[in-house]
């Protein structure tokens, strides 16, 4: 039955090529496929629970595993704790900088008063000399509490950049499903130890899928993107309404299932139809046929 595949689409395939110079007629054969997207692991860790199977249907954001996060927990109280501190010290250094503010300020001011008292007399050489020390050393305090201020906003950032990494970390625990889709096929289990970057999931999008047919250059020359096409099964029931989204712009042999040496000598372009499947009717290999709309 593997074998009769194949064959029957090759014989389907060479028929529809060959009437590619028919005006009636513009399409071929080709079998259903989808878009598929494989979601791995961003984190390390045990799977504690799994939240999907083979054939569920996920929304976008949809939670599908949740790894071990104990650690990270742990870890991530640790640095809020160490954030607390570093807060408080740096509340402790604006208050510090304020108290060296006042002091330079009162220090600029005695220097003013006895610099006046020293022009006029009344004040010493020694008295100035001793304001003038008071001065510079309440300017280099003030330097140094602003320094450590600067030093403790630089740590809290530090450490709140380390928080955000860590929850970061943490949401990994709990990967999500980037689109909607279907399950087809799982790669994880509850208890199982995985690395980042093992495969947990295979998605398929099944409310849309699309077939790729080849044309006979005589066909393809009329194809153009946005142009309908009639999708109908190998049954012959179901018609299905297609749309031209993707054309080769280079030709190709005709594909290796086609067995005729006269066919496989043929150039084609390839052509991809997009299909609505709301309610999953084709499946994924299923074999169609196409007809383009002239």
């Amino acid at each position: 039955m593997r074998l009769a595949l194949p064959i029957l689409l090759s014989g389907l395939f060479v028929l529809f090529v060959g009437c590619g110079n028919n005006d009636d007629f513009t399409g071929g054969s080709g079998l259903i496929e989808t878009d598929e997207t494989v979601v791995s692991a961003e984190y390390s860790g045990r799977v504690l629970k799994r939240f999907f199977e083979e054939g569920s249907v996920l929304t976008e954001g949809d939670t599908l595993a949740v790894m071990d996060p104990s650690h990270l927990e742990l870890e991530l109280a640790s640095l809020r704790a160490g954030r607390d501190v570093i807060e408080a010290q740096l509340a402790a250094a604006r208050l510090q900088e304020e108290k060296a503010g006042l002091a330079y300020n009162y220090a600029e001011i005695e220097h003013k008063r006895v610099s006046e008292l020293l022009k006029s007399g009344t004040a010493t050489q020694q008295q100035f000399d001793k304001v003038d020390l008071q001065l510079e050393d309440g300017r280099i305090a003030l330097k140094s509490a602003r320094v450590q201020v600067q030093t403790q906003k630089a740590q809290l950032a530090q450490a709140e950049a380390n928080i955000a990494r860590l929850e970061r970390r943490l949401r990994d625990c709990y990967p999500l499903a980037p689109s909607a889709g279907v399950v087809t096929e799982k790669y994880i289990s509850p208890g199982e130890l995985i690395t980042a970057g093992k495969p947990l999931a295979r998605l398929s999008r099944l409310d849309t899928v699309w077939v790729k047919v080849y044309l006979a250059s005589g066909d393809f020359a009329g194809v153009r993107l946005g142009d309908k096409a009639t999708v109908s099964t190998e049954s012959g029931g179901q018609e299905f309404e297609g749309t031209v989204i993707w054309a080769s712009q280079e030709a190709e042999f005709t594909p290796k299932n086609v067995q005729t040496e006269q066919s496989r000598a043929d150039l084609v372009y390839a052509v991809k139809v997009s299909i609505a499947n709301p309610d999953r009717t084709l499946k994924v290999g299923m074999p169609v046929f196409v007809t383009l709309d002239k």
